[in-house]
């Protein structure tokens, strides 16, 4: 039993592509009546356009039941840790969006002990509760459909997840101002539903027994690529001549990009916080083929789950070598979701990673925006990795023919060769 509601939906921000800031939203979080717990959450759209907000890990995501991006600041200033669900998804369709017409509104109302759980403990003082900056969308007076090519087509060789560069989408910026609240915490007690024992317990990523046979062989053997990729990473934040970083991230991001890094490589090898990588359907996301896999932290109120869903355990391990460089859409593979997957879980971090952008091309033009930070999205980093492994810059798992060097790779990069 997990200890939260899940028919509650809580508002988290996505992200996706341009720098293009538009289409101000307006936003607000208030107490529920004289509830001490109970907030609720508004958005209004006070333009005159309609504006189309992906769903992805947001309010109006009916996939997930906790947020990933609402900002909480204890009463120095720092983040507190909140439990967070994530899924990713394959590609992106028009169901994807939820419409805001012109002085149109929509709110949505979360229990904050589902957020904070016991944390921070032994504490009593203030918190803030913050929306995001903003989200990523649309903005129109007409029909908008999203082009065919930001879906995804699992089902042809190699498969392909949707080019989301292809869908324009813009930022979307958000007003709105914290809420102070003032709370004694653990904010409810141990009732039995979870394990003391379970608090800080370490021993890194492990794949659980409901992957079994062919599953738990190809989930162990995306275990070690993410490694590897990690690896991949930590070299090109370490490189400061590495025009392949400078694709993804400012140079400002680097020592953050770099400890990211080192937190999956321990993760992987066994050092840090637990977390389990399953192949039960712990979330009930699966069902929708469009979803890869989810991920679930608790918080401290026990070890954070991965979950891959079958539509990524069919994938093939790693993507094909020459379509890894930037600019150019990868094929999907289970390495590169787990990864993905592992880069959500908010219990490895500092910080939670929380952004949707996905694709090469649209996470080089992410580096640009003015809302939404490179550091904060995970397929920036599983970008980086792969274009970094098809150039043979992190050792295994290609070692085949290099590549010829596409789209502003420098030619003087030194490929490894078979």
């Amino acid at each position: 039993m997990y200890p939260f509601n899940r028919s509650l939906h809580f508002l988290c921000v996505v992200h996706l592509l341009f720098q293009v800031t538009t289409s101000q939203l307006v936003g607000s979080i208030a107490r529920w009546k004289k509830d001490q717990y109970s907030l609720v959450i508004s958005i209004s759209n006070p333009t005159n356009n309609t504006i189309s907000i992906l769903n992805w890990n947001t309010i109006f995501d009916p996939a997930i039941p906790l947020p990933v991006s609402l900002v909480i600041r204890d009463d120095q200033g720092l983040p507190v840790r909140m439990a967070t669900t994530y899924a990713m998804r394959a590609g992106m369709t028009d169901t994807d969006f939820h419409h805001l017409d012109p002085d149109q509104g929509y709110s949505r109302g979360f229990d904050i002990r589902s957020l904070l759980q016991v944390v921070p403990e032994g504490r009593s003082g203030n918190i803030t509760v913050a929306l995001p900056a903003g989200f990523k969308g649309m903005t129109h007076t007409g029909a908008w459909t999203v082009p065919a090519a930001a879906a995804a087509d699992l089902a042809v060789d190699p498969p392909r997840l949707g080019d989301f560069s292809t869908a324009g989408l813009q930022d979307i910026s958000l007003t709105s101002r914290p809420l102070a609240l003032e709370f004694s915490f653990p904010l409810f007690d141990n009732d039995g539903l979870v394990d003391p024992m379970a608090h800080g317990s370490l021993g890194g990523i492990e794949v659980d027994d409901s992957c079994r046979g062919q599953d738990g062989t190809g989930i162990t053997d995306a275990l070690y690529d993410a490694g590897i990729y990690a690896h991949a990473i930590s070299l090109a934040a370490k490189d400061h001549s590495s025009a392949l970083f400078a694709n993804y991230f400012l140079s400002a991001a680097r020592q953050t990009v770099g400890r990211v890094a080192s937190s999956v490589q321990n993760a992987i090898n066994g050092q840090g916080p637990q977390v389990g990588v399953h192949c039960t359907d712990i979330l009930n996301t699966c069902y929708n083929t469009n979803i890869l896999g989810h991920t679930f932290t608790p918080s401290n109120l026990g070890p954070a789950e991965i979950v891959m869903c079958p539509a990524a355990r069919k994938l093939p391990r790693a993507p094909r070598p020459c379509t890894t460089h930037p600019g150019r859409q990868i094929g999907a593979s289970a390495s590169h979701v787990l990864l993905h997957l592992i880069l959500t879980i908010n219990s490895i971090f500092t910080n939670t990673i929380t952004g949707s952008v996905y694709g090469s091309g649209s996470c080089q033009l992410l580096k640009n925006s003015h809302i939404f930070a490179t550091a904060k999205n995970p397929d920036s980093y599983a970008q980086l990795a792969m274009a970094q492994w098809g150039y043979g810059l992190g050792g295994p798992p290609y070692d085949g023919d290099p590549c010829p060097p596409t789209l502003g790779i420098v030619p003087n990069i030194q490929r490894r060769t078979a």
